[in-house]
């Protein structure tokens, strides 16, 4: 949206980068102020049809030009954009209509965006979400093109690292390029070393215990024993009880979208959980068996309490040990739960 250029008819702005997404609409809301529009008419697509939008978008402006803001468009179906679909053939000049959402828009709705407007999508695209392969590559060219935009350069390695010790914001672009800008900044005119990386970059210490979620979930039970191994020793030693309770959090948010009918809105305001926390639980309650989530919620209250008082946590040369093996014993028994398919 360059300032010398004038405002198309249609914005639709997506993506899982909440930040850069926030940052093109108060620009684009401060744009419209500056050409003395009035503040936007602002709408939710879970709340409002279509035909609502299209009204407003058809209402005349007497100065400057009407904004009229959607958010959450991309929860309205292929059937619902026919209203718009309908105005975006001979859009009213005086108005910039801006879609926002997480996803991208419906086939013939992005025909007709580009065809009137301009799509800005933000962060890893839509066809990424449940292919974590794709994903990581994006979010590792990520980093190395943040590190480039200041002037040096990260190796494919090292800027996987930086997602891996970044942990549940290792899926956020804009805490991503916070730390791509402060290493570039340490490394100077020399490329990004490992060195910069173990000096900067701080360990999310339950990045590990994460991805021993998604190996339960995958019924990995010799990917999820090795990673509990590594959880027990080495200078990012996590305790029990917090990969218990990252654990618990997580399968709570599976048992919430295991729910008949649940959305990601859903399990976000049940159990707190934001963004990529949440989607993953999304995507681990479509391959569970159905009640799986909330079996495995009732093993980690039991879990929990084993390792408060259970005398099994005495076994073994220190408290630790008798903790460890705890752990492994419920982590065997997610793993059953999970394989049940």
């Amino acid at each position: 949206m360059s300032r010398r250029e004038s405002l198309k008819p249609v914005y639709w702005i997506h993506g899982e980068d909440r930040a850069k997404v926030d940052t093109a609409i108060q620009r684009l809301v401060a744009r419209v102020a500056t050409e003395g529009g009035m503040p936007p008419d602002r709408f939710d697509a879970t709340e409002v049809p279509a035909t609502d939008v299209r009204a407003a978008c058809e209402v005349l402006a007497f100065g400057g030009t009407r904004l009229v803001l959607v958010r959450r468009a991309d929860r309205w179906k292929a059937a619902d954009v026919e209203p718009l679909l309908a105005y975006l053939a001979d859009p009213v000049p005086t108005t910039c209509l801006a879609l926002v959402g997480e996803g991208g828009p419906t086939p013939r709705m992005l025909k007709a965006v580009e065809s009137a407007g301009q799509v800005l999508a933000y962060g890893p695209p839509p066809d990424t979400r449940g292919n974590e392969k794709a994903r990581a590559k994006w979010f590792r060219e990520f980093v190395q093109g943040e590190v480039r935009k200041s002037g040096t350069t990260i190796s494919a390695g090292l800027a996987e690292e930086v997602v891996r010790r970044a942990g549940r914001a290792g899926g956020d672009a804009g805490h991503l390029a916070n730390e791509a800008a402060k290493l570039a900044s340490a490394a100077g005119d020399q490329p990004v070393s490992k060195e910069d990386i173990e000096a900067l970059v701080v360990v999310d210490p339950e990045a590990k215990a994460y991805l021993l979620g998604d190996l339960i979930a995958a019924g990995d039970s010799r990917g999820a024993q090795d990673l509990l191994a590594d959880l027990a020793g080495g200078s990012d030693t996590t305790e029990p009880i917090v990969i218990q309770r990252m654990l618990a959090r997580h399968f709570r948010g599976i048992a919430a979208a295991q729910t008949p009918g649940a959305t990601q809105d859903d399990v976000e305001r049940i159990t707190g959980l934001r963004g990529y926390p949440a989607r993953k639980a999304v995507e681990h309650a479509h391959t569970l068996p159905p009640g799986a989530g909330e079996w495995c919620v009732a093993r980690l209250s039991d879990l929990e309490l084993d390792l408060r008082v259970s005398s099994l946590t005495d076994l073994g040369i220190s408290r630790g040990d008798g903790e460890r093996m705890v752990l492994e014993l419920g982590v065997r028994d997610l793993i059953s739960a999970c394989r049940a398919r």
